[in-house]
């Protein structure tokens, strides 16, 4: 819940949407004029707040003007960089190739409850038909591509999230198209996958 204020005083936010960084505000306005504990959250840090006066008054010099504007360079140029970034790293996915082997379906079927049964502990029965199909589309693409391994190679890197997407649809509609019995279960994955489920 935002915290409730005047059109007297602004806080963080409000002053971020208007250009400010933290470090304009602690440069320009300094102390905070007011600050403002929401009751629900006792415990919470209280809302700074400032004097709209001194806010209008700060925005009206040069040196406010000048580091606004080399702020909103900056940011243009990290987004422009982060982007460049994000790009490269989809050509460079793209251009690997994700091979699924083809196996023999009780093999297949064998090797996905093997690998499903140490991660969690199942019925003695076999699973049903949707539920060994989602293992097996499971086994394929954990054990038998490199789908985790390029996503840990990216660890803390500019565009990890896109190209994890790319790399999860590519991987899927790879097991798709070397077992058509899996089609089904793999554009289940997709759509669960792209509603952020």
């Amino acid at each position: 819940m935002a915290p409730r204020t005047t059109t007297s005083y602004l806080n963080a936010t409000q002053l971020a949407a208007r250009g400010w960084t933290p470090a304009m505000i602690r440069d320009f306005l300094g102390r905070p004029d007011r600050t403002e504990f929401v009751a629900r959250f006792r415990h919470s840090a209280p809302t700074l707040l400032f004097a709209l006066s001194r806010v209008q008054a700060a925005e009206r010099t040069t040196k406010f003007t000048q580091r606004r504007d080399l702020a909103r360079r900056r940011s243009a140029v990290a987004k422009a960089a982060a982007d460049r970034r994000r790009r490269e790293m989809l050509r460079l996915m793209a251009a690997d190739e994700v091979t699924i082997p083809k196996l023999a379906p009780d093999v297949l079927a064998e090797r996905a409850v093997r690998h499903r049964e140490p991660r969690n502990s199942i019925d003695a029965g076999r699973p049903d038909s949707n539920t060994l199909n989602r293992w097996k589309v499971n086994y394929l693409r954990y054990q038998l591509t490199r789908f985790d391994a390029m996503i840990e190679g990216m660890f803390g890197r500019v565009g990890r999230a896109a190209a994890e997407k790319w790399l999860r649809r590519r991987a899927l509609e790879a097991i798709g198209k070397t077992y058509p019995d899996l089609l089904d279960e793999c554009q289940r994955q997709l759509r669960v996958s792209e509603r952020g489920c």
